[in-house]
């Protein structure tokens, strides 16, 4: 997925990457899953700013992770 990205949105997904790691671990994903997640979400919401972004992913991350 991050070959999609141009190289704003590849900046976006490393800064959320950064603030959702502990996140992610703690529901059981590997960091190659969670940056998946985050990337998708980024491509899938271009206009929308970071918080709703963290949203998103956050669901997607707990929604994988049962």
């Amino acid at each position: 997925m991050s070959d999609l990205l141009d190289p704003e949105q590849r900046a976006i997904a490393d800064r959320l990457l950064a603030r959702l790691s502990t996140f992610a671990s703690s529901v059981g994903l590997y960091e190659g899953i969670a940056r998946s997640i985050i990337e998708k979400s980024v491509a899938e919401m271009p206009n929308s700013d970071d918080e709703q972004i963290l949203d998103a992913a956050r669901m997607k991350m707990m929604f994988v992770s049962n």
